[in-house]
């Protein structure tokens, strides 16, 4: 910066891009952050930096309906989060920022029919698991070609430290303090095809594990932490996801706790509940004597206190799931639901930061899902690096919702031997299903009044960077089948 009047930069201010996200009907949260050098030692100066954005109702701002300036404020990494609101329901907007003689790309983004309105369909894409050393991003290339109404993405959004396959390099060797978190997050974010499926259309964000540390659960200190030191570290990786991602938060700026579950609605079509399966949960079960958690584990952990989403929340998605009676019922959430034993050590067992280590906790949500939506239910998740599609049912068996796993962006799927051991799990209950962990990619959803077509989006390779994508599998759930 060479003038501290009118800042100018050398570099793009805007080169992690732009984004939406968190529709409502009347507006929605415009994100953006000024970081024209996010690795060097050119960092915009320790004062505030003033941004202007707009907002038009086409592509080439002939129409500009909204205008503003806002601050970027250095104690936040200079990103902005700006909540729009007044404009027209249901409809389809274009926005830009303009930074120091500089222009953003233009993004687009959607407000919401109001609650009863009529909507006729809503096309989606699921994503998760997107570790930046193992793979490319070729899958948001399609996402962005696609051009979905809103991208739902369950986790994963960052990994804290390096993974398997190198393709590409990380910033710093993990991530612990804030500023390893804002590199982990900008280096992920210079990815080109990222950039265009956040600008394609507004985003809905949930948190896994890995935007924090492998396997956390709430403040219990993982291997090598103090009880202060993984605050301090959970603090600052939750600060730095909230600076990165266009979020409509309570507070509104990030920190120690921020209360990410929500609730979205698009008209009478669809309901969105948001869940935070890890900020709340109670500690994993199955504690060695030497206080490892080993990741299957065999033992009792049938506690009925023992929580995946801490009473709050349990508490909120019980009173509001299903309450606006819209035609679908979506429980964005992290993993897998559905039930899964494997053979290990020559014994079945589960694993133990799944559903599946907290039964009492899952039967509460079956139990909502059964008595409030069932039938118009659908149950998003990620986290396992695989596609699985099923139909999920209480303890009686009695299908209560579908269930659709979308497999990674870029993380690891395990290979043949994986998808040969589950499949035949998942065969021998007798439901319907379709499973694939050897492949990358997404899911492609197209929600209708009555059908919801789902399409496996799947890679050619992770390892080649403009790879392109072939559906695989067609899915189809009728809201009167529940299948």
């Amino acid at each position: 910066m060479v003038n501290r009047g009118v800042p100018r930069f050398e570099e793009n201010p805007f080169s992690l891009g732009v984004g939406a996200g968190d529709p409502v009907a009347d507006g929605f949260v415009l994100w953006t952050r000024v970081a024209p050098d996010p690795f060097g030692v050119r960092q915009p100066a320790r004062e505030d930096i003033p941004v202007n954005w707009e907002i038009a109702e086409d592509y080439g701002f002939s129409t500009i309906i909204r205008a503003g300036q806002v601050l970027a404020h250095h104690e936040h990494g200079h990103s902005i989060h700006v909540h729009v609101a007044g404009l027209e329901h249901g409809r389809e907007y274009f926005y830009r920022f303009h930074c120091a003689g500089a222009t953003s790309p233009v993004g687009r983004a959607l407000t919401c029919p109001d609650m009863g309105g009529g909507l006729d369909s809503l096309r989606l894409a699921l994503c998760c698991c997107q570790s930046y050393t193992d793979g490319f991003y070729a899958a948001y290339r399609d996402v962005a070609d696609q051009v979905p109404d809103l991208v739902v993405h369950v986790g994963d959004y960052i990994y804290e430290r390096p993974l398997y396959t190198g393709v590409r390099a990380m910033p710093t060797p993990e991530a612990v303090s804030l500023d390893d978190y804002r590199k982990y997050h900008a280096v992920t974010k210079t990815d080109p095809h990222l950039q265009a499926a956040h600008a394609i259309a507004p985003w809905l964000a949930i948190w896994d594990d890995h935007e924090v540390v492998d396997d956390y659960r709430a403040l219990h200190a993982p291997a090598g932490h103090t009880s202060a030191s993984f605050r301090s570290r959970r603090a600052a990786a939750y600060k730095a996801y909230y600076e990165h991602m266009p979020l409509r938060l309570p507070d509104g700026s990030g920190g120690a706790q921020m209360q990410l579950y929500r609730r979205v609605g698009f008209g009478n079509l669809a309901q969105f509940d948001l869940l935070d399966t890890r900020q709340y949960r109670s500690d994993h079960p199955c504690r060695t004597p030497d206080g490892l958690e080993p990741p299957w584990i065999s033992c009792d952990v049938a506690d009925p206190n023992r929580s995946l989403l801490g009473g709050a929340q349990e508490s909120w998605f019980a009173r509001g799931f299903g309450a606006w009676q819209t035609k679908w019922n979506f429980v964005v959430q992290t993993t897998q639901v559905t039930p899964y034993e494997r053979l290990v050590s020559g014994g079945l067992k589960f694993s133990s930061d799944r559903w599946d280590a907290y039964p009492a906790s899952r039967e509460r949500l079956v139990e909502v899902i059964r008595d409030k939506a069932s039938g118009n239910t659908v149950v998003l998740g990620g986290d396992i690096h695989a596609f699985l599609l099923t139909t999920l049912t209480d303890e009686s068996g009695n299908a209560i919702a579908s269930e659709l796993i979308t497999g990674a962006i870029s993380s690891g799927g395990g290979g043949e031997e994986r998808y040969e051991e589950e499949t035949r799990y998942h065969r021998a209950r007798n439901i319907p299903f379709y499973y694939e962990n050897r492949t990358n990619g997404y899911l492609a959803l197209e929600l209708q009044p009555q059908t919801l077509t789902v399409k496996v989006r799947s890679l050619e390779s992770v390892l080649e960077p403009d790879s392109q994508l072939e559906t695989i599998q067609v899915w189809e759930v009728d809201r009167s089948r529940n299948q």
